[in-house]
């Protein structure tokens, strides 16, 4: 019973840390949401293109110095955080602000193209062969009793708070938050009050890439190889999303943990006791998605939107 209990409460804290990650994704899918009304189906392969972009800059660094030291990880962050800003931009000229004015359905579908060439473009560059990323933290690990934590676990989980708290004080307690706040409610609104509409989509897509950057960067020394099919794990964090309330910033959290952990567990204790469920692990997910979502149609914290007639 005891190994049962700390291969669960290993399993959960693991479950925490792939959470967090689909969290940050989910967070992307939000605030394009909420400023544009567009479900921005590129989030996951954002995400790819960011895990890419940084493993250049870490093995481009490591073959100049040769030295796997911190400043190495860090200056490498760095310049994919720029990276995302210009690619956030490229990407409000390309897509947002051409099809301001057409129909959801054309967004939508431009965003699933751009995904599409995204994937096609970073496997001409970097090649079919799976690449190996490098943790800067290597395979350490922190045991308590029974429990064995992987640090790497550890620095996802507290950089995913970290984040969520810098972005939680950016749109609450900034001028530009508060208006992306305002453009979110109502556009026309907001434009007519003098709130520069141009550039709060703008940097909604540059927040956007940015969240997509920083969790590939978490993600793939997580995952041990990167390859293109990243871009898919990053659609996992849709479901979280709608889980929590698709618009909801703390349900885009709350549901990312939930299915994280769902998914680790299943993984884990479930699949050993039961070996059918390691075949839907993949769709799991979506079984909870659906189940929620009969209880709650808008969300844990979504809220029912009335119109006015």
């Amino acid at each position: 019973m005891t190994d049962i209990l700390s291969g669960v409460s290993q399993e959960v804290i693991s479950g925490i840390a792939l959470g967090s990650i689909y969290a940050l994704i989910a967070l992307g899918f939000t605030m394009i949401f909420k400023a544009t009304e567009v479900v921005n189906f590129a989030q996951g392969d954002l995400m790819m293109v960011g895990a890419y972009v940084n493993f250049f800059f870490v093995s481009t660094f490591l073959s100049n110095s040769g030295d796997p030291s911190a400043w190495t990880f860090i200056v490498a962050l760095l310049c994919s955080i720029i990276f995302s800003v210009l690619f956030g931009l490229l990407l409000d000229f390309i897509i947002n602000r051409p099809l301001k004015d057409e129909p959801i359905f054309s967004v939508i579908m431009a965003t699933l193209s751009l995904a599409i060439i995204m994937r096609a473009l970073v496997a001409m560059i970097a090649g079919p062969i799976s690449l190996m990323p490098i943790s800067p933290f290597g395979d350490s690990s922190i045991t308590i009793g029974n429990i064995v934590i992987s640090v790497l676990d550890l620095s996802i989980i507290a950089s995913a708070i970290i984040l969520v708290i810098i972005f939680y004080s950016i749109f609450h307690y900034t001028k530009w938050g508060i208006a992306m706040q305002a453009t979110s409610e109502d556009p026309v609104a907001a434009q007519l009050m003098g709130i520069p509409i141009k550039k709060i989509y703008a940097l909604v897509w540059i927040f956007s890439a940015l969240v997509a950057t920083l969790s590939g960067v978490l993600l793939a020394p997580r995952i041990a190889l990167l390859d293109t099919s990243m871009g898919f794990l990053g659609l996992k964090a849709f479901p979280a999303a709608v889980l929590g309330g698709f618009g909801s910033i703390p349900g885009a959290i709350v549901g990312g943990v939930i299915l994280g952990v769902i998914e680790t567990i299943s993984l884990g204790t479930l699949s050993f006791h039961f070996e059918w469920i390691k075949e839907i692990n993949d769709i799991i997910a979506w079984f909870v998605l659906i189940a929620v979502l009969m209880v709650k149609p808008n969300g844990l914290f979504g809220v029912e939107k009335v119109k006015k007639v």
